[in-house]
């Protein structure tokens, strides 16, 4: 049984954005498209007949859409789209951090409390996320209003459901849809069924071939089997083209990897449709949110490259799964009656070998000689201001609470005049120098994801078109705009489409809901509600 609860906000908390608007939506879906770009959605807009049609023909379109922090990544993009605060302020700064006061890394949405419901693995909730978001919101407002969120990922899940969702559910590599203890006992019958004839090892037997004709693919983007793919195919020889047999992939590879191919969200969304179904969502005058995070874009991205034939397959596949989708949700709770949210948590570079052949400076940081610079910056470190003052996580530095300003201006030149070397990185720059900077949109975008207790000392920040992801593949995770343009569009049954060209911010999303649904927000929140019709 789902464990219905509710934990109260903050009594001290202001609250603004009430409008007079009635015909509410029965209600809301809400849909982030991880490593989702304006520019592919535009692309390929004449191939789409199916949800992606569908939202844009019925929809108000924001096109000039930025997060405007500057270390983009799944973590921090959810929870700035469901909450409508920075990562200096929301608190989640990456997907993974430092954590100063236990010395180790900490997972955005771990949780040493809970445990998963399937298989007694560890937990994870937000539980140790300290904002509120447009779930709570909505729940203070009408405690009868249902919260559901959905998606391949546990944090996207769990970052856009908030504190008090009624359901939150994410993939596990034991093969089906799970939660956790925070959020309830046992997973409902249903969701067990549907994991059951799910039967995700069955999927090594499929191929993944090309939804059109190859030259379709051909005509609308480059070349396939290009240098600096990832190779899916197993079969001893480079060759990353479509068709992909998973067979030679293996059961415990599927497992881990569904999420990320096609099926796994054509999955996903066959489980909003039966959640939506199941928990009688837009049925009464209650307005409930489902939210649901598609994550197939993201590894196909990751693995070919936005330009790729995989990643536009990929989007044509998704096109018809969520066309299916949205026309069981208008069947059911009625043609006009729900508000859908399209959007995403960060766009992507290319493959830096295609920006090559486009004639711009792009390449890969070379992993080697980064491995071997931090292992002669921790040498050096330790020699001159002893062990267990300075920490890695990732590609960032953090210093022990217990360092002198001697020690930190050690530490900081030799980090700086040892990783100034390696090629691609713009710059090594400071938590200090970061908050003391001017006010362009580069440095608005590095103070935005500063959280002034969390944050590492120092940053290191690639050059515009140079990836960290080597030696496959492509990446995000930096403030330029191929990272942090996205879409957004909100689309409802029967309205007409627009287009605004304003520059918004990713904040405005949630409190943009919000005020749609005649719901209160925090005053304390970084964006502000827009005008939608």
């Amino acid at each position: 049984m789902i464990k219905w609860f509710f934990m109260p906000l903050v009594a001290a908390f202001l609250f603004t954005g009430c409008n007079n608007k009635i015909n509410n939506p029965k209600l809301v879906v809400f849909i982030s498209i991880d490593q989702g770009m304006p520019e592919l959605l535009d692309k390929y807009d004449h191939l789409f007949t199916g949800g992606y049609r569908w939202l844009k023909d019925n929809g108000n379109s924001f096109v000039n859409t930025h997060h405007d922090y500057g270390y983009l990544v799944t973590g921090p993009g959810h929870q700035v789209l469901s909450s409508g605060r920075y990562p200096s302020s929301g608190g989640v700064i990456g997907n993974y951090w430092f954590n100063r006061d236990i010395k180790k890394s900490w997972y955005c949405v771990e949780d040493t409390i809970a445990h998963d419901v399937v298989n007694g693995g560890s937990g994870r909730s937000y539980r140790n996320v300290e904002v509120t978001a447009l779930g709570d919101w909505l729940k203070q407002s009408n405690p009868k209003s249902k919260v559901v969120s959905i998606s391949g990922k546990d944090r996207t899940a769990i970052l856009l459901g908030g504190k008090n969702p009624d359901m939150a559910l994410w993939y596990k590599n034991h093969g089906g849809w799970t939660t956790s203890t925070y959020y309830a006992e046992a997973l409902p019958d249903w969701v067990s069924s549907f994991n059951s004839k799910l039967n995700v090892p069955s999927y090594t037997d499929s191929v993944w071939t090309r939804l059109l004709d190859e030259s379709i693919y051909t005509s609308n983007t480059r070349a396939d089997n290009f240098e600096g793919e990832a190779d899916w195919s197993n079969d001893g020889d480079y060759n990353p083209t479509l068709p992909i047999s998973f067979k030679d992939r293996g059961v415990k590879t599927m497992l881990g990897d569904f999420p990320y191919i096609p099926f796994g969200d054509a999955a996903m969304l066959r489980l909003g449709t039966l959640s939506a179904e199941k928990l009688q969502l837009g049925k009464d005058e209650n307005t409930d949110i489902l939210f649901l995070g598609l994550s197939a874009t993201d590894g196909v991205g990751h693995a070919f490259g936005p330009h790729s034939h995989e990643q536009l397959d990929n989007y044509l596949r998704v096109d018809r799964h969520l066309g299916s989708f949205i026309n069981s949700i208008e069947s059911s709770v009625g043609i006009g009656n729900t508000l859908y949210i399209l959007t995403s948590d960060h766009g992507s570079i290319a493959l830096p070998e295609y920006l090559k052949s486009q004639g711009i400076d792009a390449g890969r940081i070379s992993k080697p000689m980064k491995d071997s610079l931090y292992a002669e910056v921790k040498t050096k470190i330790e020699i001159q201001i002893g062990k267990n003052k300075v920490y890695r996580n990732g590609n960032y530095f953090y210093y022990d609470v217990s360092m002198n300003l001697q020690q930190y201006e050690v530490a900081t030149d030799i980090i700086k005049s040892n990783l100034s070397k390696l090629e691609g990185i713009r710059s090594v720059i400071t938590k200090k120098e970061i908050l003391n900077g001017g006010n362009s949109i580069y440095e608005r975008r590095l103070k935005n994801m500063v959280h002034i207790q969390k944050s590492p000392d120092v940053f290191l920040i690639p050059k515009k078109y140079w990836t960290q992801r080597f030696p496959y593949g492509a990446s995000h995770g930096t403030p330029y705009d191929y990272d942090t343009h996205i879409p957004l569009v909100f689309a409802r049954g029967e309205s007409k489409h627009r287009i605004s060209t304003k520059r918004v911010a990713s904040v405005d999303i949630a409190p943009t809901v919000a005020k749609y649904l005649n719901v209160q927000f925090p005053k304390a929140i970084d964006g502000k509600a827009l005008k939608i019709k």
